[in-house]
């Protein structure tokens, strides 16, 4: 199989007989795409940074007219606008004072107090007061209406009433004025616009001048207020405070109370020593009861102060030693024994004497017992005694701590009156400008460089993106590469455009009649002779090698008879079938019939009377061998012209009849060409498909859309029509840098005609 069948293979074309002839016939099994509809699948083997190279320069004319178009529109809008200055000043703010606070604490925070700060600044009473400072109800670049600015000030109350001038002006400098606060300090950023630039400095130096003065005129008159209202509370204090001390003093005088220290006085140390000496009293009774206690469950051994006296010691030592003799003596004499009873005589003696000290010991404790019991209740009738002059003690303490609150809030106001009283001669102000506003060199907008380049960058951004846009909406055919990503690999045949280097080349070098067709047909490019006209041009060499390309498909038999079909008129379908007749001409005798019933332009194109026609042979009218002609200028080419406008175009063309003429015209001639109806709004080129060895399918640059390529394909498969040998790309544009061969060849062709 030759190499344009095994590439129809690889596209999903199956080999089938054709009942017409011996040539091989395909069916085209179109892939099924995402909605149903066949779809045939593209191999782009480029990488894609190249393809999207070569959709900006495909549609480069687009991108650079859109970027050109955006950057003019940047550069008018730059250079129209007016240059405006917008100098700055800083201002510096510390946390407020506490002049005014009793308390001692200011309410609010640092970040609070800075942000009212700032939003103070745009006030329209600081915008008044700057702008009658500066005079700027007057100032055309402020107030730019006449009218408003030339306007005379009605009769005013107060100064707060404003001129239609000055409320003009408030409200441009309100617009015009910026304030934006630092959060990570203290300062306070201030600028005002204007396209003057001395103006812009002046006004926002005047208000931060202006609001230091408010500010400061805002706390006097504050302080002012504030110590003539505390001048007023200290008098009424003050009163309070003496009459409280007066009555605190007699009262002291009354009771007999003394004050020793702060908070210390007579009485109370007096009730804190009974206090003490009856805590003492209870103390040494509960311990002289705890011990008559132990001395009733016991002997008076128990008792402390018998185990630690020193006489009961000694008493005791000397009867344990009088014992330990007595005891040896028993042993050694016996009880009648005169030692033995000596020694029994001094012990009992010794005992005597222990137990009389032991009982004197135990009646000291009981004294002292009583002794205790009896302080104790002569300090609890000291204490219950003194119960009336608690509750004296108890208002001397009230009237004391009211007299020392007077004192306190008395001396609390008066050091504020003074302190107000200082700050108020001080002029302090918790507000310093840190930089003053600069009259501006340049302008702070517009930034004309910086326009022109964002403008040149979002031109040539939106001229790409806009290129894209167009490559994914425009479904045209305008390259190889387009056909191959619409219907596979099919043998493509590039027809490009006559030019006008095409019509210099013709008026140059062939005969004048040749260039006078040439230059009266150029309106209309399909029906130019070009391969008789100019046979050296590009177009021809273009149709010799698609002559060569069916013809070369099959070595042993070349298909004979073509059927030259396109989806829609106007894509250059007779022009190819016209010149691809003439082109096989010159390999033998070739026979182009004009099968378009509708608008036939064979005969017109070739000069051709049309006294009759194809029509006229597929009504039975007249034989074959009347409606052929042979062609002027052109060997062994013959033509069955058309009658146009025929109602039955249609059904002659589909009918047996036609069948008849194809047969009949293979025995006759060596190759047929078939110039019929566009496929998608007649059945014509259907119904010939399907008697014919193989179809040339025309498609125009910039004309033909991937749709229709694909839905002719589809009606070619429904009705199982010949295979297609080759596709043409009709009007390329060999300026296109697609196609540089083409050009190339058109200065090599230059080349050899100037020769």
């Amino acid at each position: 199989m030759s190499k344009n069948f095994e590439l129809m293979s690889r596209a999903g074309l199956s080999l089938r007989a054709n009942p017409a002839g011996n040539v091989p016939s395909v069916s085209v099994e179109l892939p099924r795409g995402q909605n149903g509809r066949s779809a045939w699948v593209a191999q782009d083997k480029a990488p894609e940074w190249l393809h999207a190279v070569a959709i900006v320069v495909k549609h480069w004319r687009l991108s650079a007219a859109f970027a050109a178009m955006v950057f003019i529109t940047a550069a008018i809008v730059t250079f129209s606008i007016r240059p405006t200055y917008e100098p700055t000043a800083r201002l510096e703010v510390d946390p407020p004072g506490e002049t005014f606070s009793l308390n001692g604490s200011a309410g609010t925070s640092d970040a609070e107090y800075l942000e009212t700060q700032a939003q103070n600044l745009k006030n329209s009473r600081l915008a008044l007061a700057v702008v009658r400072k500066l005079g700027l109800a007057h100032n055309p670049d402020i107030v730019t209406n006449p009218a408003i600015r030339d306007s005379q000030p009605s009769q005013q109350s107060d100064g707060l009433q404003m001129t239609p001038a000055e409320d003009f002006a408030v409200a441009v400098f309100q617009s015009r004025l910026t304030t934006k606060r630092d959060s990570a300090s203290r300062l306070i950023t201030v600028s005002f616009s204007s396209h003057d630039p001395g103006l812009a400095a002046q006004v926002t130096n005047a208000v931060l001048d202006s609001f230091i003065d408010q500010t400061f005129e805002d706390q006097s008159r504050s302080v002012m207020k504030s110590t003539q209202w505390l001048s007023k509370q200290l008098d009424d204090i003050r009163q309070r405070m003496e009459e409280s001390s007066k009555v605190l003093a007699d009262y002291q005088k009354s009771i007999g109370v003394a004050d020793l220290e702060d908070n210390k006085n007579t009485f109370a140390e007096q009730l804190g020593e009974l206090s003490r000496m009856l805590m003492q009293a209870q103390s040494d009774r509960i311990q002289m009861q705890a011990l008559l206690s132990s001395v009733k469950h016991g002997s008076p051994d128990s008792l402390p102060e018998v185990r630690n006296n020193p006489l009961v010691q000694q008493l005791g030592g000397r009867l344990a030693d009088i014992k330990t003799q007595l005891s040896q003596a028993l042993v050694t004499y016996g009880p009648n024994h005169p030692t033995v009873k000596k020694l029994q005589s001094q012990a009992d003696e010794l005992e005597d004497q222990l137990s009389s000290q032991k009982m004197a010991i135990l009646s000291s404790v009981n004294t002292n017992f009583a002794a205790a019991n009896a302080r104790e209740q002569l300090m609890n009738t000291q204490i219950k005694g003194t119960t009336q002059q608690l509750n004296e003690m108890g208002r001397y303490n009230a009237l004391k701590k009211e007299a020392q609150a007077n004192a306190e809030l008395y001396n609390a106001l008066y050091a504020k009156v003074k302190e107000a009283g200082i700050a108020a001669a001080s002029r302090s102000s918790n507000l310093r400008v840190v930089d003053e506003a600069r009259i501006l060199s340049s302008p702070t907008r517009p930034n004309r460089m910086l326009n022109l380049a964002v403008g040149l960058i979002v031109g040539l951004l939106g001229g790409v993106a806009l290129a894209f846009i167009r490559e994914n909406t425009d479904s045209r055919i305008f390259t190889l590469e387009d056909i191959q990503q619409c219907i596979g690999s099919l043998n493509v045949a590039i027809l490009p455009q006559v030019s006008d280097s095409d019509e210099h080349r013709l008026t140059a070098t062939s005969d004048s009649k040749a260039a006078e067709s040439i230059v009266a047909k150029k309106k209309k490019p399909e029906e130019l002779r070009f391969f008789l006209d100019a046979p050296s041009s590009p177009e021809a060499e273009a149709l010799r090698s698609l002559c060569n390309s069916m013809m070369l498909a099959n070595f042993d038999q070349s298909p004979q008879v073509l059927l030259v079909v396109s989806s829609f008129p106007g894509e250059g379908k007779t022009t190819v079938a016209m010149n691809l007749a003439m082109a096989m001409a010159r390999q033998g005798s070739t026979c182009i019939v004009d099968a378009d019933l509708r608008r036939g332009r064979v005969a017109s194109a070739f000069g051709i009377p049309s006294r009759s026609g194809l029509t006229d042979v597929l009504e039975g009218s007249i034989p074959l061998d009347q409606a052929l002609v042979n062609t002027p200028n052109v060997a062994q080419l013959s033509a069955v012209p058309s009658h146009s406008g025929n109602p039955n175009a249609g059904q002659l063309v589909c009918s047996e009849a036609m069948r008849e003429v194809v047969r009949e015209l293979r025995g006759r001639f060596q190759y047929v060409i078939i110039d019929t109806a566009p496929l998608l709004p007649f059945a014509d080129g259907q119904a010939l498909s399907t008697i014919v060895d193989g179809l040339v399918f025309v498609g125009r640059s910039g004309v033909t859309t991937r749709d229709a390529v694909r839905r002719s394909l589809e009606l070619l498969q429904q009705v199982h029509g010949a295979p297609i040998m080759q596709f043409v790309l009709n009007g390329a544009n060999i300026n296109s840098a697609d196609y540089q061969y083409y050009k190339q060849g058109v200065d090599y062709y230059g080349e050899l005609s100037a020769k």
